[in-house]
């Protein structure tokens, strides 16, 4: 290959690869501004829930893409997520967190922490949900950076992450008082 050649490839290389990541970051913002514009979603205090998961809506569908990857229709499960405490602040490995209050009535349920990538978040003991058989109801759950004796849901070193709560069969209750059943409460514990 000649140096002309060469150069030529390396700049269209070059510009391929600042347009490929100049669209993808350009498509995630849309759809993210798209679907918060659409309100895809039902809020219950700090708590976010997609009621329908029919899946008819273009933009429902690249919304669960990006963040419920694997998700079960809405009859099977509601997915209840939260990025704040009950004060708005964003959740943070920074501080401790104690969930007040039990999952609403279903058949299953569990709490997984996701990071700002919507991934596990990643931590040295590699626990990542509590769930209804690995629960102690003598103790509220706790998350944290650092190891607690009972429910404990490790947040790893995120700068800011969420919390899943999976309800798997919930109550016909639940389904018909989503912006009001009673979640819990994420309380921000000072150190």
């Amino acid at each position: 290959m000649n140096f002309f050649n060469r150069n030529n490839y390396l700049i269209s290389l070059t510009l391929f690869l600042i347009s490929l990541f100049t669209g993808s970051y350009l498509a995630i913002s849309n759809l993210k501004s798209s679907t918060e514009k659409r309100n895809l979603s039902i809020k219950n205090g700090n708590w976010i829930v997609n009621p329908k998961m029919d899946l008819k809506d273009d933009y429902q569908r690249a919304y669960i893409a990006r963040i419920g990857l694997f998700a079960l229709d809405d009859k099977e499960a509601l997915y209840f997520l939260s990025s704040k405490d009950d004060k708005g602040r964003l959740l943070s490995s920074e501080y401790d967190y104690e969930l007040i209050g039990l999952a609403p009535k279903g058949r299953y349920w569990s709490y997984t922490l996701y990071g700002d990538d919507y991934f596990l978040v990643k931590n040295k003991v590699n626990k990542f949900g509590i769930n209804k058989e690995n629960f102690n109801p003598k103790h509220n759950i706790i998350i944290s950076s650092t190891e607690q004796k009972n429910n404990w849901l490790p947040s790893g070193n995120e700068k800011q992450f969420h919390i899943t709560l999976r309800l798997y069969n919930p109550s016909e209750k639940v389904y018909k008082n989503l912006e009001s059943i009673k979640l819990p409460i994420i309380r921000r514990l000072e150190k």
